[in-house]
């Protein structure tokens, strides 16, 4: 195995993304002191979201995560807000991703990791987004598949056969675009839809930042395909 990259030297061979690279550290520096917020333990939260209504789509906690984020983000009106959270469509681009920054920042560490079993849909246990991303990951002799959310970006294993944007199952209609040795576009040929997909797990910390390989966005873009799951899109 070759050493791993710093996402300092990761940049300096991809200068393209240094302006985004700037705009996601302001976002990081913007919320760096933030305590995430004090919400039921892990076994709880199972028990909760068991009916598949994610944890931030529940009263109290919907209230609660808009309070949060009402304090951090005080010139972003509330009823913007409580738009962003519901993902209903907005032209507000940058408040939203501020937005999303701050959830994410304020859900624990300990509830965006979701093991095989836990939870089954195709939209995320805590805040109800579309994955942006996925991972795949050892898994006994195999490798299992594990969505990442594109608002608070928990992640969770989902069956690895299928798009989780429409459902499709048809092996038929799903086919791979290598980008290079780490990223892969998993395309469906029914919602013509991508999902940009992590095939290792040694450099986690660039590769599933999403806004990191921009260029196999760019990619699929040239080739009529959509992104799903984006903040700064949906």
């Amino acid at each position: 195995m070759g050493k791993i990259k710093t996402l300092a030297a990761y940049l300096t061979e991809h200068e393209f993304l240094r302006e985004t690279a700037e705009f996601h550290a302001r976002l990081e520096k913007m919320f760096a002191e933030i305590q995430p917020l004090n919400l039921p333990p892990r076994d709880k939260v199972l028990e909760l979201v068991k009916d598949g209504v994610p944890l931030l789509q529940q009263e109290p906690f919907q209230s609660q995560i808009l309070d949060a984020t009402q304090k951090l983000l005080p010139t972003i009106p509330r009823r913007l807000q409580e738009i962003f959270l519901r993902q209903e469509s907005s032209e507000e681009v940058l408040a939203r991703k501020e937005f999303w920054a701050a959830v994410d920042k304020l859900i624990p560490d300990e509830l965006k990791r979701w093991e095989r079993e836990e939870w089954q849909e195709n939209y995320c246990p805590i805040c109800g987004r579309r994955p942006v991303m996925a991972q795949l990951r050892k898994f006994n002799e195999g490798r299992a598949r594990y969505l990442i959310c594109g608002g608070c970006r928990a992640q969770w294993n989902w069956r690895r056969v299928g798009c989780p944007y429409c459902g499709n199952e048809d092996l038929e209609r799903i086919h791979i675009l290598e980008f290079d040795a780490k990223i892969r576009l998993d395309v469906c040929d029914v919602c013509n839809c991508y999902l940009k997909t992590y095939g290792s797990e040694d450099e986690e910390a660039i590769y599933l930042l999403d806004w990191t390989t921009l260029h196999a966005d760019l990619l699929a873009e040239e080739k009529g395909l959509h992104k799903c799951g984006a903040v700064e899109l949906e």
